[in-house]
Parts: structure tokens; sequence; C-alpha cells
């Protein structure tokens, strides 16, 4: 492992966060320009399937092409190519969905709690979110184009390229972001943890697409299901009986496969002043805060 140029490292991940930051600050203000667009300059309102489609596309269709051109010749580090297999994808997704409903838990609780300090009466971010949005809008943005762009930018982009510092410690930080991206609390412990599996997939099989199927999966199950469901007791009970099922064995298959984890060091060692003490990776996470107090407010 070779001793690494700080100043150098430094450059590199400052790089990184500026990428990720201008993906960030592009998307407000795509989001504040359609809304404008909408509201103001044209004669109509536009379909609300549309707007949101539009909304997402625009997110990431100026973006991406940006970020990406600017890191071709930065490749991320080469990874083990194993096979992923039904088996291994089944064992990730019922972990996963363990990892959801704890995270959902702890993340609902504490969302719960700041509403209650701050006298205001409590939101579900997300089903306010969803609640507004056509069903076609829900799967397109959630399930299609939100779970691949993202995987693009958090692990193609960021876990990929931070894996030179060591596998867990690239896993590491870009679920923290991963998590702080999401700008709520109530999504923050969850997201924090499936980016870790989302990562560790990725590093494993050495292929975006099974993070990117994952990630569909997890989405579709966690925003899309409920929403199908009939509104009764049977249905919700059947769900509820699901989420705990999905708990008890993800939490087994977790604690007895933890041993066979395996986490591949990086050519660079692992250096927190170099990944985190930088001017991009600080306003990248400067900004996630803001723009979560500016959600609570």
């Amino acid at each position: 492992m070779e001793q690494i140029d700080i100043p150098q490292e430094r450059r590199y991940c400052s790089k990184l966060g500026f990428s990720a930051l201008a993906i960030m600050l592009w998307s407000i203000l795509w989001q504040f320009g359609l809304y404008w667009l909408d509201g103001w300059i044209l004669p109509f309102r536009m379909p609300e399937t549309l707007y949101y489609l539009l909304l997402l596309v625009g997110h990431y269709a100026v973006s991406l092409p940006i970020v990406f051109c600017i890191w071709r010749k930065t490749p991320p580090m080469p990874f083990c190519r194993e096979r992923a297999g039904a088996k291994r994808m089944g064992r990730w997704f019922v972990i996963g969905c363990a990892l959801m409903w704890l995270g959902s838990l702890i993340g609902t609780n504490i969302n719960d709690m700041v509403y209650a300090l701050t006298g205001r009466d409590p939101v579900g971010m997300v089903d306010e979110s969803f609640s507004q949005m056509p069903m076609a809008a829900i799967v397109l943005g959630a399930c299609i184009i939100g779970p691949l762009c993202e995987e693009l930018v958090f692990r193609g982009l960021l876990a990929g390229r931070l894996a030179r510092y060591g596998q867990k410690p690239g896993a590491f930080i870009s679920a923290l972001l991963f998590g702080l991206y999401h700008a709520n609390l109530e999504q923050f412990f969850y997201a924090f943890a499936l980016g870790l599996l989302l990562s560790y997939a990725y590093y494993r099989t050495g292929l975006l697409r099974t993070s990117v199927l994952l990630h569909m999966l997890f989405n579709i199950i966690g925003s899309v299901v409920p929403m199908l469901l009939p509104d009764t007791i049977a249905a919700q009970s059947a769900l509820g009986l699901f989420w705990m099922a999905m708990l008890v064995i993800g939490m087994i298959l977790l604690v007895r496969g933890r041993k066979q984890q395996v986490w591949l060091h990086g050519p660079c060692a692992p250096s927190l002043k170099a990944v985190l003490q930088n001017a991009g990776m600080f306003l990248l996470i400067v900004a996630c805060f803001v723009q979560t107090v500016f959600n609570y407010l």
C-alpha cells in the first residue's frame, strides 16, 4: 500500500466533491426553473406526469454527461468480477429489505421528534411527496430513472473512485453522502444503510447494473407496492408480515454472512484527511445539511 501524497489526494477528492455538488446544485436550479416555466411562462399548466418526467430527466440529462466527461480519463478502481447469480441477488435483496425497515423505523421516529421539538405536526416527507405524483411518474422516477442516475453518481462516480483508499472507506463515504443527499431525516438512515449494501454489491461483481437492479427493486417494494395495495386491514396486515419476515431473515443472513464479507484494500492508505478535509467535499456536505434544514423550516 502506497504512502499517499496528502495535498494531491485532497485535490482528487475535492474534484469528486465539486462534481457531486455540481449535480446537486443543477438539480435545485432545474427544479426552480421548471416551476417558474410551468407557473409563469407557459400559458397552460403541464400535465403532472410530463412535469415530473421533465423534472427527473432534466435533473440528470445535463449534469451527468458533463461530470463523466471530466472523469473519463480517471476510471474507477478495477474490482472483482464475481458472478452475482440469483441466490446472491436474493440474499442481498432480503438483507436490503431488513436494512430499509430498520433505517425507516429509526428515521421516522427521529423525524417525529424533530417536529415535536419545533412544535409542528409531523410530516412524512416521502409519503407527502409521492401522494402528489401520478403513478406513472412514480414508476418512471423512483423505479427507473432515479435508481439508474443515483447509482451512476454514488456508486459509479463516488464509490468507484474512493475505492482507491480501500473499499470499506469508499463504501462508507459514498453511503454517507447518499444518505445526506436525500435531505431529510426520514430517509437518511435507510439510504445510508442501503448505500453500504449497494456499494458492496458493486465492488463484489464489478458491475454497476447489479446495484442499479437492486436499487430498482428496493424502490419498487418500498414505494410502489404499498401504493398499489388496497387500503384494507387484510392487505396492510399482509404487508406488515412481509416486512417482519424480511427483517428476521435479513438480520440472520447478515449476521451469518459477516465472516464471508470481502472488502479489498486500495493502493492508497485510507485517510480521512485526504477524503474529507478539502473544499469540494466540505461544501458538498454543507450543501446537503443546508438543504435538509431548509426542508424542516
